[in-house]
Formats: C-alpha cells, sequence, structure tokens
C-alpha cells in the first residue's frame, strides 16, 4: 500500500512533542547540508523535525544512519534521544572523514552573515552541539557496504538512509540492512525523486513498495529551492516502511540467495569506488573524468 502525506502533517500525525521549528534552523544554520555554501542551510531542514519526531514516538534502542554529512540529522535524531531519555546509540555511516578540517561558512544564527571557519566535522560538533547529544552518537567513517559487513551491529531498530543516491549502492544499503535489522523495524529512505528510472526512486519501486506499506513524505525542498532560483526543482520525498506491515517474515518474501549474489557482485563496485577516490584525492583533474559504475 502507498501512501501520501505532507511532512507538516505527518510530524502532527505523530503527536508527540518536540522543539520549536526556531530551534531546528538554528541547528541547521550552524550545520548545513552543503560546508560551502551557508545560504542552503533551509533546505528540507525539516527532515531533523521529523526524524526527532520518530524518534520520540517509538523510541528505537539502536539506530544506524547511512549518509553522516555534516551530522545535522543524527544529531536532532540524538537530541530525541536525550530529551526523551532513551538509553539507545545512533551508529552513523560515511566514507567522509569526521577528523579532517574544512574550510567552511558558518551562520551562527539564520539571520547572521557567514563567517568562514576552518574546522573538522568533529570540531564543529563539539563547538556547537550539546556533548549530551554527542554521546549518544558513534560515528564510523567507511563505505557503507564494507562496514555494514564487517562490524558487528546490535539489532537494528530504526535506520535512516542517506548516502549514496546511486541506484546499486542504495540497494546494497537495502540488502544489507536486512541482515542486521531487529523483529520490528523501521526504514526511512531520502531523497526519492517521483518519475526517476535511477537511485532510491527505483529501489524502493522495485524492490519495497509492493512488499512493505510505503508512506511517501513530500517535503518541501522544490518550494525552497524555487525561492532559491536554483536548477534543481524536483519534488523531493522521503519513504518510510515498518516492518509491522509485512504478511511474512522477511526471507520469505526476499530471496536471500539472489541477495547475497547481488552484495558479492556489489562489494567488488564498491572497491573500485575507493581506488577511485584514493586517486582523485592525489589527482583532483579526475574528478570530471567520468567512469562506468
Amino acid at each position: 500500500m502507498k501512501n501520501e502525506i505532507l511532512i507538516e502533517e505527518f510530524i502532527d500525525k505523530l503527536d508527540v512533542k518536540i522543539p520549536e521549528k526556531e530551534d531546528f534552523l538554528q541547528l541547521a544554520s550552524i550545520i548545513p547540508i552543503n560546508p560551502k555554501r551557508s545560504e542552503i542551510f533551509h533546505i528540507n531542514f525539516e527532515r531533523g523535525m521529523l526524524l526527532y519526531a520518530l524518534i520520540a514516538k517509538f523510541q528505537p534502542k539502536n539506530v544506524l544512519e547511512i549518509g553522516t554529512a555534516e551530522g545535522y540529522s543524527a544529531l536532532c535524531m540524538a537530541w530525541a534521544m536525550f530529551d526523551y531519555k532513551i538509553d539507545g546509540k545512533i551508529f552513523t555511516v560515511d566514507p567522509k572523514s569526521h577528523t579532517e578540517k574544512i574550510e567552511r561558512k558558518i551562520k551562527i544564527t539564520k539571520n547572521d552573515d557567514p563567517v568562514n571557519m576552518l574546522l573538522s566535522t568533529e570540531e564543529l560538533w563539539g563547538k556547537f552541539a550539546s556533548s549530551e547529544w554527542i554521546e549518544k552518537i558513534e560515528v564510523i567513517s567507511g563505505y557503507s557496504g564494507e562496514i555494514l559487513k564487517t562490524k558487528s551491529f546490535p539489532q537494528l531498530d530504526f535506520c535512516y538512509v542517506d548516502g549514496s543516491h546511486v541506484y546499486e549502492a542504495v540497494k546494497q544499503d537495502f540488502f544489507r540492512i536486512l541482515k542486521l535489522v531487529s523483529k520490528n523495524f523501521m526504514i526511512l529512505f531520502d531523497d526519492y525523486v517521483p518519475n526517476q528510472n535511477d537511485g532510491a526512486a527505483k529501489v524502493i519501486d522495485e524492490e519495497i513498495v509492493n512488499i512493505f506499506d510505503t508512506t511517501f513524505i513530500k517535503t518541501n525542498t522544490k518550494q525552497q529551492r524555487i525561492k532559491l532560483k536554483e536548477n534543481s526543482l524536483d519534488d523531493l520525498i522521503m519513504c518510510l516502511i515498518d516492518s509491522n506491515s509485512l504478511k511474512k517474515s522477511l526471507w520469505e518474501l526476499y530471496n536471500e540467495k539472489e541477495i547475497n549474489n547481488f552484495l558479492k557482485t556489489y562489494e567488488f563496485t564498491e572497491k573500485r569506488i575507493k581506488i577511485r577516490k584514493k586517486l582523485e584525492k592525489r589527482l583532483p583533474f579526475l574528478k570530471n573524468i567520468k567512469f562506468r559504475r
């Protein structure tokens, strides 16, 4: 079953107390999606409100995030864990270094002019985020395929998938997660673009909607980008699935042998990506040369 709803309506339906919208905007202004573009800090900042509300409502003990970026989403989930006294942990995975210093444009408040700071993500959190939130988060630097295969995780109750947007990468994240989830679990996918036969949309359309009841949560991203006169004007949707909608066990519904074969193939793809990224760091001009997936 496919359900569609606006993000504000969905948050209201969860019926939990969350901080004021201005508090999320404040955090997003310090920790924007892109550290070099402080002017887009508000793009889908509501995802932080949604994640906070989901954690507050369902109180998962073990949370996985694929795609830390600068940490806004992880911090919003940790914020909820702290406020609601949830004895839990957030594992957040990203190839990007947590300790490497980069030049950032930071708006200390949403109305301030941006200031330049040379900070690692770890230093950014230490300077501006609550220590009680940070204690809830375990940052894992590396590629999701390798990390999810080799690291020992507790059974996962809630997962947020916002890593690579390449179809094969999203598919392997989903299948790896299925091997790690608890009996009762939820998965939230970001960046579903309607009518796009690629990325998260293709994975959800092909592998998920016929098995899980799926809630399509429409964000305000398109309207926010129009105001900034951005070129990318697609609707962006977040998709939520819940194990309670399953009619049979996971491995009656999914072919584990086919999944394992796909994951084995993807391991080779991920190794190639890692080699490529190392080369690009040494030879930056390679970033402009496309290679086959």
